[in-house]
């Protein structure tokens, strides 16, 4: 830089200034891309959620409804009115299995209306009976006289319950409930909108040694967490587990968190509390949608924005530099030839030291200035004026004798 001439430093500052600029500005319009595509994706990821609530509004219908034609079936009311168990369950068994193949139905009890909440007949696990069960949803049931339903979480995992009170000819004979896993709840979901989806439970309310048991020493992800544990997922290794946060505190709304990439597939992920029967958070929906179309869209955008504001900036720098030097520099070399006439015109003799960056215009000029100022004699300055002499007056002595 030090022997580049003012000229070159300008134009190489204004090039510099346009290409940082470009760069800049590629940047910003990048980032507000990358913001728009992810608040996009944050809406699906909000519709995921939602889905998963509809899922569960629907299954609450199939269930419910399941219910109301059982508890028209005579031949059923009079068996469980006559407590005779052995019959209810012939009658049972067969509907019981269609419900199972066709609706997804796990579990199916009759319960006693005294003493409250003990079971008379599990259709599902007939040899289990004359226990009591304590359950928010039949609780709600039995003191609203009305639907009690909602997701309750037993010894490993979800279950979604829906009870009702069975009243034959005015007379409370006691209360049915049907419930099923809701494992088959994400990968129907998955099914419709494309996305990954895992539920996360808090230790607490789960049980370790019924989870050992079912799962196995191989498939026993139980110490993978000290705080929670996955209990199902559509997919694996891919974030699922990762929020580091306590469910207790994600917000109604959810939240989104960090994007991931691997395997050339761009994820952006949310975290959404799960309630069960009593409004407890007692869990967490992670919801993982690929949105790869649309980061590369945003890539590939950025890298052709790139490209036109580097372009722009390099126009827009040699529009400048053309202007420069057509208003600034061009006018000095005209003043600098002129004056270069004028000094060989006088006669002034040229400078005796050869300076660094002789040819450089604003050197020249100021070369130039000098040797003339140097030419030009001083004019000698004046003496200051001097105050007048004084006068000494001498007096006539007088005559003698006057």
């Amino acid at each position: 830089m030090e022997g580049l001439s003012v000229q070159a430093k300008v134009i190489l500052l204004i090039l510099g200034l346009s290409l940082v600029s470009g760069v800049v500005g590629t940047w910003i319009v990048g980032d507000l891309f990358e913001r728009h595509v992810e608040r996009s994706a944050t809406t699906a990821l909000a519709g995921a959620a939602r889905e998963f609530e509809a899922q569960e509004r629907a299954d609450i219908d199939k269930l419910s409804s399941t219910i109301d034609a059982l508890l028209a079936n005579e031949e059923l009311a009079s068996a469980f009115i006559a407590r005779d168990r052995a019959r209810l369950l012939s009658l049972a068994a067969p509907l019981f299995q269609t419900m199972r193949k066709r609706d997804g139905i796990t579990h199916w009890y009759f319960i006693e209306p005294q003493p409250a909440k003990t079971v008379f007949l599990r259709v599902h696990k007939p040899e289990l009976h004359s226990d009591v069960v304590e359950r928010n949803t039949l609780a709600k049931a039995i003191a609203t006289g009305d639907m009690g339903a909602g997701k309750e979480l037993g010894q490993t995992a979800f279950a979604l319950r829906v009870v009702r009170p069975w009243v034959h000819k005015g007379k409370l004979i006691g209360y049915v409930e049907l419930a099923e896993e809701i494992d088959h709840f994400l990968t129907s979901m998955k099914s419709r909108t494309g996305d990954e989806y895992g539920v996360m439970v808090k230790k607490e309310f789960l049980d370790a040694k019924a989870w050992a048991q079912i799962l196995g020493n191989r498939a026993n992800t139980w110490n993978d967490r000290p705080d929670v544990v996955v209990v199902d997922t559509t997919i694996f290794n891919l974030g699922i587990a990762d929020f580091q946060g306590d469910l207790a505190n994600v917000p109604d709304r959810g939240r989104t968190l960090e994007e991931i990439v691997v395997d050339d597939k761009a994820w952006i992920r949310g975290i959404f509390p799960i309630r069960d029967a009593t409004d407890r958070k007692v869990g967490a929906l992670v919801v993982l949608h690929d949105f790869t179309p649309m980061h590369l869209a945003v890539r590939a955008g950025v890298l052709q924005t790139l490209f036109v504001m580097v372009a722009f900036a390099l126009a827009t720098a040699l529009a400048l530099v053309l202007a420069v030097r057509a208003s600034i520099f061009d006018r000095l070399a005209m003043l600098q030839a002129r004056l270069e006439k004028a000094v060989d015109a006088a006669g002034i003799p040229p400078e005796r030291v050869v300076q660094l960056g002789g040819n450089d215009t604003f050197v020249r000029l100021e070369t130039l200035f000098e040797r003339l100022i140097a030419a030009q004699p001083y004019p000698q300055p004046h003496p200051p004026p001097q105050p007048p002499a004084a006068v000494v007056r001498r007096d006539t002595p007088p005559e003698r004798g006057a």
